[in-house]
């Protein structure tokens, strides 16, 4: 080593080494440009999956409420919660004491007029017999004649009464009206139910869980894109790391006005055969509307991003009413330069538009600004 630094040419090529690495260092930090102070993300040319989002919630595919016609006591109830039962079986009984009553007399008053309406036989027969020998007058037998009648009638009056509290006291059985599962039951023993002016919830009996519905909301600007047969997929708070799948079977044409917001029901089908899906739940809901391909694909952040004055000087260029722009990274004379171009925005997935402007696949597009916290666009492209 001591000989390497004592030979004079040995030292010249040494020093000769370091000044010219020196000196590419400091010219090539001097002319390159310095790191951008934004995110960019490539504008992609690709396959758009159009999507409509929505929130909906899961319901039974059929669902029957379950009441009563009569009043009375809750004395006996055969179902609980997730109870399965068969179409007729018996869920609940109101004490029929009163209807029975009410059917004995209705019964023992048909019975009087029955024996009342014999007699009037042997009357008008009586009297009938007299009148073919003269001994009465027309008008007493016309008159056996239209009591008769008048009996004849109240006894028909009397059946339907009859019929009315055999059947008021049918409905103090309350029977299922289909096959299903309860999952709901407002009732309990002793309780008193009345049904003078509105029908009383009892339970409520899902017909099958292996089969749901589920009800969406989608607003009036994206309601055009959605049609039956379109497939559904969604995700439940309950199992965030699954997706569950379905389709569009109605579309209601009946507005809903919230708050001066429109929005139709979108309907679907939902198979549910493990039944972890639960009626009430709420989903986060993709209904998917189309493929468009060959797309020039930009990330939905760099529409609503707008750079800071001092890289574009002159806003009102931005400030153009219904025009939408995005905002082009690109490097000029060892500068980076910072290039609105206008777009017209087409299709969405929810994180990627399709456009149509002066753009090209490969070009960077601005997200936000380099440190600033958020995630449009990031992840999609290099």
């Amino acid at each position: 080593m001591r000989r390497f630094f004592k030979n004079p040419k040995n030292l010249a090529i040494l020093f000769l080494t370091l000044f010219g690495a020196g000196f590419l260092f400091f010219h090539f930090r001097k002319t390159a440009p310095a790191s951008p102070p934004f995110i960019t993300r490539t504008i992609h040319l690709g396959t758009l999956h159009r999507t409509v989002t929505a929130t909906g919630r899961l319901k039974a595919l059929k669902t029957v409420h379950v009441g009563t016609q009569v009043s009375g006591i809750i004395t006996r109830i055969n179902v609980d919660f997730n109870s399965r039962v068969r179409d007729g079986e018996i869920l609940a009984q109101i004490d029929p004491a009163i209807y029975r009553a009410q059917v004995s007399q209705a019964e023992s008053n048909l019975a009087k007029m029955e024996t009342k309406i014999s007699l009037d036989r042997i009357q008008m027969t009586r009297d009938k017999d007299l009148l073919d020998h003269h001994i009465i007058a027309r008008s007493t037998f016309d008159t056996d004649q239209a009591q008769l009648l008048m009996d004849l009638a109240t006894r028909k009056q009397l059946e339907a009464a009859l019929k009315l509290a055999k059947t008021d006291l049918s409905y103090t059985t309350i029977r299922s009206p289909i096959d299903g599962v309860v999952i709901a039951r407002k009732v309990q023993i002793g309780q008193t139910v009345t049904s003078a002016f509105k029908t009383p919830r009892l339970f409520t009996i899902a017909h099958d869980l292996r089969e749901m519905r589920l009800d969406t909301r989608v607003s009036e600007a994206d309601i055009g894109a959605v049609a039956p047969g379109q497939a559904v997929s969604f995700r439940v708070p309950a199992y965030p790391d699954r997706i569950f799948h379905g389709s569009v079977t109605v579309v209601r044409d009946h507005p809903r006005t919230v708050s001066h917001v429109v929005t139709y029901d979108v309907l679907s089908t939902v198979p549910n055969p493990d039944k972890l899906l639960k009626p009430g739940m709420t989903a986060m809901v993709t209904i998917h509307t189309g493929v468009v391909p060959n797309a020039l694909l930009v990330p939905n952040g760099a529409f609503v991003y707008r750079p800071p004055r001092k890289f574009l000087p002159d806003q009102s260029l931005v400030r153009k009413k219904n025009t939408n722009f995005v905002f082009l990274l690109k490097e000029s004379a060892g500068q980076w330069r910072v290039v609105p171009v206008p777009v017209k925005i087409g299709p969405t997935d929810g994180l990627l538009s399709m456009v149509t402007g002066n753009l090209s696949e490969g070009e960077r597009v601005i997200v936000r600004d380099r440190g600033a916290r958020g995630h449009a666009g990031q992840g999609l492209f290099p």
